[in-house]
């Protein structure tokens, strides 16, 4: 197993992330996981991208335009084709089985990976832990909120950002994009998010055709720090079962 820096280029930027490539034979080619991190970003799963590793699933971490390192300016209506970028890069690695690919996300990278899977019909799963919702996510906080967690990111403005993360909610609907995916669908919500209520997936999964399975976790805060073995175990053991080794 080994993991290691990437840069790929997208619209003139570059951005980050951490490939794992699983042990195997120079012939050998693996499921894989692309992971989208929220916003801004400080938790990434990679304990969850460890569980998977360990079980022949290989992954590539994204860091979106503006954070942790990528050029340019944050901006919620650029994380859909980020990540399909990323998801691209991700399928041409010579160690990687194109016909076995995910998306796992997490907040607002959750958000994303409903629209990734919505527009890649080729995709064998999707997983969305705490997903942002689309339009009851507007209301009089943003602002505050993203004047907040923006700190550690490179962004043109507070102002800027909200009016951006009011457009990009509309028009990358996570309701319509969960009806509209094909593959199978794993939603992971705490009934204690203190961030995005637990009605969001409780709502998406509504929507959402089959495939589908959501799973509420009595208590569980946003970023699960008080069950995280809790959540390896569930979202690994599922993204293996449905991508196989």
């Amino acid at each position: 197993m080994h993991s290691g820096a990437i840069v790929l280029r997208y619209d003139g930027l570059k951005l980050l992330g951490v490939l794992n490539c699983p042990d195997g034979s120079p012939r050998s080619r693996h499921p894989a996981v692309l992971f989208l991190h929220g916003f801004p970003g400080a938790e990434k799963n990679v304990d969850v991208q460890r569980r998977l590793l360990e079980r022949g699933i290989a992954s590539l971490a994204l860091s979106f335009g503006g954070a942790w390192g990528s050029e340019g300016r944050y901006s919620f209506s650029e994380l859909v084709p980020q990540a399909r970028a990323a998801l691209r890069y991700l399928r041409r690695q010579p160690f990687v089985d194109g016909r076995r690919l995910a998306v796992f996300g997490f907040s607002v990278g959750g958000w994303a990976a409903l629209s990734v899977a919505a527009q890649e019909p080729a995709l064998s799963a999707v997983v969305a832990v705490a997903p942002a919702g689309g339009v009851e996510m507007i209301g009089p906080h943003n602002r505050e909120r993203i004047a907040r967690l923006s700190r550690p990111l490179r962004v043109r403005s507070v102002d800027w950002l909200t009016a951006d993360f009011r457009r990009a909610v509309r028009r990358f609907d996570p309701h319509a994009a969960a009806a509209r995916r094909s593959c199978p669908l794993l939603l992971v919500h705490g009934d204690a998010d203190e961030m995005v209520p637990d009605s969001v997936s409780r709502t998406l999964f509504a929507e959402a055709r089959p495939p589908k399975r959501l799973v509420v976790a009595g208590g569980a805060a946003h970023d699960f720090l008080d069950r995280r073995d809790w959540l390896v175990r569930l979202t690994a053991g599922w993204l293996e079962r449905r991508l196989g080794r």
